[in-house]
């Protein structure tokens, strides 16, 4: 038998002798149990009975363990291998570390893009002491983080540094071209002729990052029950709140970088997109905004938007030749799709109203998200000393910026 299903044995064997002394007492002393030791008799044996169910399951799961070792070295004449990744320390971290002891989750080359499964999203580690190893937790969180932020599923480019100082990022604000400006074929150069000089204005922007965390409250009798996934746990809860860190952090930048109008609502659609029975409203304003984006930049375009701006296009009636430029996705997972581009719901962007910048469209690369030092996780067994709980923290430094503001362009609301 476990360590841990001895420790549950001799609790209960101690509970039943302490039980038993008291009955013998009453005997002893030829009377009844008072009230308070009938009470304090039943709760001991009751106590008793369940830490003698909980040390049977465990010892049930070691024997089913055992028993599919021993099928698959007979099927096989080779061992399990046993897995000793870091997911697997980081379970015994969770349930034996001492207060104090922390946890770093170290990035893993390539975790995010499995995670966002080929949506076309770059990453790539930015320094080249990043290690190489199995996904472990890392990878569990991203999976739970892409999950829940579609934004991240968009085709942001996802950076990864080992610290947390300044990176500079260069902006194209204006793109160099070829020939004279804005002719509509190249300029020929004679020989020996003057190449016309066009340049590119660049600049560059700091991405720097910023600290943020959370705290969940775990029981210790789930700490303490190896059944217990406590590693999936830990990762879908941290998961599920980087992803709305990530998400809150990715929609900021994007309204404060991506600054030009592709289309203006007409006035009197200051909540919606007008009748789609009157011409240059409803599905046209949708046609014109992704028309908007230079044509270099629709290819790996996507559409972002709020759920009720997404509802408002979905409920269109008759859009052109009577179909709709909304179409829902083929396969589960996928998703739906406007003029056969993806579409991504974000909540923090705001919902269609007067003014607002309700929908994004556009190449969303140019959208950097940054991580540093990967997660820390700390834990503490005095935080929540008086529930009986085991409090885990995270800690994860992240920023993000866009680099050419000419990528994205914005659908915005009528003030009127």
């Amino acid at each position: 038998m476990s360590s841990i299903a001895d420790t549950l044995m001799e609790r209960r064997a101690a509970l039943i002798t302490k039980a038993q002394e008291m009955a013998q007492k009453g005997v002893t002393e030829d009377r009844d149990l008072t009230i308070e030791e009938q009470s304090s008799f039943d709760a001991m044996i009751a106590e008793a009975g369940q830490l003698q169910q909980r040390a049977k399951a465990i010892k049930d799961g070691e024997d089913r363990g055992r028993e599919l070792e021993d099928s698959f070295r007979g099927a096989t004449g080779k061992e399990m291998q046993k897995r000793e990744d870091s997911a697997g320390e980081f379970g015994k971290w969770a349930r034996e570390a001492r207060m104090g002891d922390t946890f770093d989750v170290k990035m893993v080359p390539g975790a995010e893009r499995r995670a966002i499964a080929s949506r076309g999203a770059e990453t790539r580690a930015m320094s080249a002491s990043g290690g190489v190893a199995a996904d472990g937790v890392y990878g569990q969180l991203w999976q739970y983080a892409v999950a829940g932020s579609q934004l991240l599923q968009s085709g942001v480019d996802i950076l990864n540094t080992t610290d947390g100082n300044v990176l500079p990022l260069p902006v194209a604000t204006v793109h160099a071209t070829t020939g004279t400006a804005n002719a509509a074929t190249p300029a020929a150069i004679s020989a020996s002729g003057a190449i016309t000089a066009n340049d590119a204005t660049v600049t560059t922007v700091n991405l720097s990052v910023s600290k943020y965390g959370y705290l969940t409250l775990v029981p210790s009798e789930l700490v303490q029950d190896v059944n217990f996934d406590l590693e999936g746990y830990i990762s879908q809860a941290a998961g599920r709140e980087l992803a709305r860190t990530l998400s809150f952090i990715g929609t900021t930048a994007l309204i404060a970088g991506f600054t030009t109008q592709g289309v203006a609502g007409p006035v009197g659609t200051t909540v919606s997109l007008g009748s789609q029975a009157t011409a240059g409203m409803g599905s046209d304003l949708l046609v014109n905004l992704f028309h908007s984006v230079l044509p270099e930049y629709r290819t790996n375009a996507s559409w972002l938007m709020a759920d009720s701006s997404f509802a408002a296009i979905r409920n269109l009636k008759g859009a052109p030749n009577g179909s709709s430029i909304w179409q829902p996705a083929l396969t589960a997972g996928d998703p739906d799709t406007i003029l056969g581009k993806p579409v991504y719901v974000v909540p923090q962007l705001p919902s269609m109203g007067v003014s607002a910048k309700s929908i994004y469209f556009g190449e969303l690369s140019a959208l950097k998200v940054r991580i540093a030092g990967g997660i820390r996780f700390e834990r503490s067994n005095e935080y929540a000393f008086g529930n009986d709980q085991v409090a885990f923290r995270a800690l994860v430094r992240t920023g993000a910026v866009t680099v050419d503001p000419n990528a994205v362009k914005f659908f915005q609301n009528s003030a009127t």
